[in-house]
């Protein structure tokens, strides 16, 4: 699939033909030519990161400039042009709970390009009968089909964010707003952006949607091998990473972590998949390891030892502050 890369040019901060020079460059210079290739932004990472960013401030500017007084939303219209540059330069979209949520939708826009669209699970339990898992199935297809633009790229939606980010990006944008608006504009922009953050609903998350479908399968006993088989085949990473996580008993960000960064066979132990069930996870999901990483892969599935297995469970189920606090320390004790 080719990714429309004018985003990410539309995306520089200045002229390409009057680059910055000297030491204002040098920082950022240097930490991109020493930065690890692996850990580098792909060109269509990049590119569909900058286009879900730009819709999800656009979308904020919508319903902003729709809550103010009729005059003052026609000034602030005015004030659209270059805003998400502004933003971007302003750091204030710097924060890591929202870059890690963009990161995932990539990560799954990329795993779920090798879908099999002959095996559209989630469609077919659309239809099934039993009725909790036909209307979750249901609410999960319309979240996901409200996320997809004209491309078949993926968007993130305001209710997609957390609470935090969301307080922090709806009062950034209100801000980039009122540079072009009078004193005057502040009260308003205020009410506007309360209004919006009153409508803010986390429990609309695409996230919720994936995790409600897979709690109601593992509760009627169907999130079974064979279904993980299918949505592999399906390349419905999400889902599936949903459904291990409800059967690991674990939280379903930290399955998404160990599946897209190189502990997927830990996450299938966890699951307790089996080995062949294993291997057609990493057959379906080449770009989460690289194919000449896969046989290397499968025989740690059959390293991991049970004892291994529950320490790592074990560890998983202790708050996450806790766990980036102990890591913290062991850091600072070297």
């Amino acid at each position: 699939m080719e990714w429309p890369l004018a985003a990410s040019a539309a995306d520089r901060p200045v002229d390409p033909a009057r680059p910055r020079v000297g030491r204002d460059r040098l920082g950022v210079a240097m930490a991109d030519f020493f930065l690890d290739d692996g850990s580098r932004l792909t060109d269509e990472e990049r590119a569909l990161i900058a286009a879900m960013l730009r819709g999800l401030v656009g979308d904020i500017v919508d319903e902003l400039i729709a809550g103010l007084p009729g005059l003052l939303a026609a000034q602030a219209d005015r004030g659209r042009d270059g805003l998400y540059r502004r933003l971007r330069a302003s750091g204030l979209m710097e924060r890591p709970n929202l870059v890690s949520l963009l990161l995932r939708r990539a990560d799954e826009q990329q795993l779920s390009a090798r879908a099999d669209r002959n095996h559209p699970t989630v469609a077919s339990l659309v239809s099934d009968d039993s009725a909790p898992v036909a209307e979750a199935a249901m609410a999960l297809a319309l979240a996901r089909g409200r996320r997809r633009d004209r491309f078949g790229r993926m968007s993130i939606e305001f209710d997609d964010l957390d609470a935090e980010d969301a307080v922090a990006l709806v009062h950034a944008v209100a801000a980039g707003l009122r540079d072009a608006l009078s004193d005057e504009a502040d009260e308003a922009l205020g009410s506007a952006s309360r209004a919006l953050l009153s409508r803010h609903d986390e429990g609309r998350r695409l996230d919720a949607a994936v995790a409600a479908l897979a709690r109601v399968l593992d509760t009627q006993n169907r999130a079974d091998d064979a279904l993980v088989h299918r949505l592999a085949e399906d390349g419905d990473a999400a889902l599936l990473v949903g459904l291990l996580a409800r059967r690991a008993g674990i939280d379903q960000l930290d399955a998404w972590n160990f599946f897209t960064g190189g502990e997927a066979m830990m996450l299938a132990r966890l699951a307790g998949c089996d080995r062949t069930t294993a291997a057609q996870m990493l057959a379906a999901f080449e770009p989460m390891s690289g194919a000449h990483a896969a046989e290397r892969i499968i025989d740690r599935f059959a390293a991991i030892d049970d004892a291994a297995v529950e320490r790592c469970r074990r560890w998983l189920r202790l708050d996450p502050h806790y766990r980036t606090a102990r890591r913290a320390m062991e850091q600072a004790n070297g």
